[in-house]
């Protein structure tokens, strides 16, 4: 009984490893392509789209012809037939049960332009949708770089507290020994399990970040939300190539969402003011109509006989109602399409306001980059003559971790460079309809 408890023991010990899962390394096409599939936001969009779309076919059905069919059945009482004193005189001979069935068609013929401006409508509210699907897809690309990049902070942290841990227990191991030699006092020793019980703790915060922020990629991207990612190492040191500032605004010019969008708008104001305009002149259509009325009822006794007519029409109407309301509502129109039109400009204005500060700020982080690894080669140095010293009683213990302290802020503040740089590269993307 023994052994089996001891092989199953033995079995469960090597077993236990195969069950944590091995982190998920993923490109950014992959993070991008899966959020692009997979997103809540994404999918809303392009459900907005497929209903403008739909809303284009019914503007154009009612170019169409409109059929009613109607249809009548009833029981007819006996009248009854009164003297002028309302006395009794007799019942008359009616047919007991009447039926009408009626077919018409009516084809609109001129509407004042309602239904060619409602198609353009129609049109043009479909483009802003896909606008908008454009503008939330760039959106989503962006957010999904922030947190890939925020991934590669947090493994570059846990990597220097790990770097750190190991360096500190060195460090606790030899300072103990000189403690025992009676070269420096307790207090070394003390300060040192503080320092290292510190990066154990920042050690085990920094995987709990990493579970958070792969949690929220995961659930974007469609994936098991205890998968662990992890991003690829090669996409830090990537080559991200910059034009000339104007050559991004004038790319923003051209292609940006949210401008295309406000020129979208002034169309659509000035498609509304066309349809205000509409209101104020005649409509024309022709209708033609079949109807199967029984009994006749222009028969006196009526008849219980079926009647077939058919007829067309052509039908003219003018609301002339609509005069009284006709400055206020052209007014309007028109305001609308002055408040697009600032719309307009002030989306420009933001323009070059967005790609100045995304231009001047990758700027400063590719030149932050460069002062950052002529720091972290200094605070390497630094920490190796301090450690030196600190070991051969020529520095105290203060000085040494103040070493380690910068030496680990050099590290960190790098990566964190090299993300900026490249989030700030796609933000300049973003704001120039590339993204």
């Amino acid at each position: 009984m023994k052994k089996s408890t001891h092989i199953l023991y033995i079995f469960l010990i090597f077993s236990l490893p195969l069950v944590a899962q091995a982190p998920y390394r993923i490109t950014v096409n992959e993070l991008f392509d899966r959020g692009l599939q997979n997103s809540v936001a994404i999918q809303a969009s392009v459900i907005k789209t497929q209903i403008s779309e739909d809303k284009v076919s019914l503007a154009k059905n009612k170019q169409l012809p409109d059929i009613s069919v109607a249809g009548l059945f009833g029981y007819v009482g006996t009248p009854t037939i009164l003297d002028k004193d309302l006395s009794f005189l007799k019942h008359s001979d009616t047919p007991d049960w009447k039926q009408n069935y009626q077919v018409t068609a009516t084809q609109p013929i001129y509407q004042g332009g309602r239904i060619k401006n409602s198609i353009e409508k129609a049109n043009l509210e479909k483009e802003v949708a896909q606008l908008s699907l454009q503008k939330d897809k760039s959106e989503l690309k962006l957010w999904l770089i922030g947190k890939y990049l925020d991934l590669f902070n947090l493994y570059k942290e846990r990597d220097v507290y790990a770097k750190n841990i190991e360096e500190a227990e060195t460090r606790l191991r030899d300072i103990e020994k000189m403690k025992e030699q009676g070269m420096i006092t307790t207090n070394d020793v003390l300060r040192s399990k503080i320092i290292l019980t510190n990066y154990k703790l920042s050690y085990k915060e920094t995987e709990n970040d990493i579970a958070l922020t792969s949690q929220q990629l995961d659930i974007v991207l469609g994936m098991d939300e205890n998968r662990i990612l992890e991003p690829d190492g090669n996409f830090l040191s990537s080559q991200l190539e910059i034009k000339a500032e104007n050559d991004y605004i004038y790319q923003a010019y051209m292609q940006y969402p949210d401008l295309k969008i406000t020129e979208t708008n002034i169309v659509l104001a000035q498609n509304n003011l066309k349809l205000v305009k509409a209101d104020y002149l005649p409509t024309l259509s022709l209708q033609a109509s079949n109807t199967l009325a029984r009994p006749i009822p222009n028969v006196s006794p009526a008849q219980d006989l079926y009647l077939n007519a058919w007829g067309i029409t052509l039908n003219l109407s003018y609301h002339i109602s609509s005069l009284f309301d006709k400055k206020h509502s052209t007014s309007a129109a028109k305001r609308q399409i002055q408040l697009q039109e600032l719309a307009q400009e002030q989306q420009k204005q933001n323009i070059r306001t967005s790609v100045k500060s995304a231009y001047v700020k990758h700027k400063e982080a590719q030149d932050r980059i460069k002062s950052l690894e002529e720091s972290l080669v200094q605070s390497n140095e630094n920490y190796r003559i301090v450690k030196n010293k600190y070991f051969n009683q020529l520095a105290i213990l203060t000085d040494l971790l103040d070493a380690n302290t910068v030496q680990l802020n050099a590290e960190l503040q790098l990566t964190a460079a090299k993300t900026n740089a490249i989030y700030t590269y796609y933000q300049l993307q973003k704001v120039s309809g590339n993204l």
